[in-house]
């Protein structure tokens, strides 16, 4: 048996290592090259190792909404870690049906108790949470209706169920074969919809409100409201993915509610515990009866830990009006941009912004905007996506538009002078 040095003297063999080295010695690369190595956060700004502060107008792509380590979500993980991290499921925890109570009564804007009334299921991530979704959906429907349908460009996630669900053949490609039992439509073409649900054997339809990782594009709402129609008529699951868009992010407490239609399913994670890792699948009326003891399972979800993070996050986005936030400085935001030389389009709700470009200059943009301490995301040549904490600023708003604003001004220059 080999004998090892102890924790101390293993770990002093890297101490004096570059933190990025180390990154790319030890961990797989499949984020590619980090920007930088963040060692703390305060509200809309992280902290760098080398002492930078970066305006985070990313928030861990749409999960700190409450900023970077809130106190009241810190003060309950610390106080939850002293008393119970993790049991098993095969106990119950008191704060998991709290935290599921108050989803289902943001979800259904109501706290009685009627043939809606909803149940969760908690995991520990968006994708697992559609994985989730697909399961429920084939164990309600049975062997006879398995397949899904969902949107080109919508994106459910990379473990390999959400990866066949999600319309994106770039990211399928290496991973192929996929799952079985996947049809993919286009937004607003309502017949090749119909065409899938005539066959009988479509057990659900899935749509993201808007399509964040294809550039923050709302999904028609004439579109939902007839597929929302032919799911009645022929008996197949409507299941909304506000992984992404959920609790408050966009105005409203979830991006579907716009619609005036209630789901059959929801996938939920990102802001719900404000980075611990919590997913939440939630059904509604018998649907959220349908697991058996054994269909479905998970060893983290649930446990008192991620439940006191996400009871504390749930708690004072509504405590803070996260849907006031998010319309006020949300349209602060999109008004300074749609000002700009150089922005030909802005698309979302809320504080979940795509910017789309006259040029195919983003990756430059978003290179200079973070040289210069704003961090914002690229999503291909044209489009940036913002997604800054809910707890946001005009001040800071401000300042991120400017710094945009002189970035933008410079490319343009640049291009317009070769």
């Amino acid at each position: 048996m080999t004998e090892f040095l102890s924790s101390a003297e293993l770990l002093a063999q890297v101490e004096n290592e570059e933190a990025l080295s180390l990154v790319d010695t030890y961990l797989m690369r499949n984020y590619g090259s980090p920007k930088d190595v963040v060692v703390s956060g305060n509200g809309s700004y992280l902290r760098t190792a080398s002492g930078r502060e970066i305006l985070d107008f990313v928030s861990g792509i749409a999960v700190c909404s409450l900023g970077h380590a809130p106190d009241v979500v810190a003060e309950a993980i610390s106080e939850q870690s002293h008393k119970l991290i993790h049991t098993s499921n095969y106990f119950a925890n008191e704060i998991a049906p709290k935290v599921a109570f108050l989803i289902d009564t943001l979800i259904r804007g109501t706290s009685a108790k009627d043939d809606n009334q909803g149940r969760v299921f908690f995991s520990n991530s968006g994708a697992e949470s559609v994985e989730a979704a697909i399961k429920l959906a084939r164990r309600i429907k049975g062997p006879s209706a398995t397949k899904v349908v969902a949107l080109n460009g919508a994106f459910h996630g990379r473990t390999l169920g959400a990866l066949s669900a999600t319309g994106q053949p770039s990211k399928q490609i290496a991973f192929e074969p996929l799952v079985p039992g996947f049809i993919h439509v286009d937004d607003k073409d309502i017949y090749a919809v119909e065409t899938a649900f005539k066959g009988g054997d479509v057990c659900a339809f899935i749509t993201e409100p808007i399509l964040g990782e294809a550039g923050i594009y709302p999904t028609s709402s004439d579109f939902i409201h007839q597929v929302h129609s032919l799911c009645q008529q022929y008996g197949v699951l409507f299941i909304v993915d506000e992984v992404q868009c959920g609790f408050g992010r966009t105005g409203t407490w979830f991006a579907h509610q716009r619609w005036g239609i209630l789901p059959d399913i929801i996938t939920l994670a990102k802001s719900i515990a404000s980075g611990y890792p919590v997913g939440a699948t939630w059904a509604r009326g018998e649907y959220g009866r349908a697991f058996l003891p054994g269909d479905h399972g998970s060893t983290f979800g649930g446990s008192p830990l991620a439940m006191a993070s996400a009871l504390a996050t749930i708690s004072a986005l509504i405590d803070a009006d996260a849907c006031g936030m998010a319309t006020t400085m949300g349209k602060l935001l999109r008004d300074g941009l749609s000002n700009l030389d150089g922005v030909k389009e802005i698309r979302g709700e809320g504080l979940l912004l795509g910017v789309e470009l006259e040029d195919s200059i983003a990756g430059q943009l978003g290179e200079m905007t973070f040289a210069r301490g704003l961090f914002v995301n690229v999503i291909g040549d044209y489009i940036l996506r913002l997604a800054p904490p809910l707890t946001v600023n005009a001040q800071e708003i401000e300042h991120a538009i400017s710094i945009i604003s002189d970035c933008l001004s410079t490319l343009r220059y640049s291009i317009t002078t070769i």
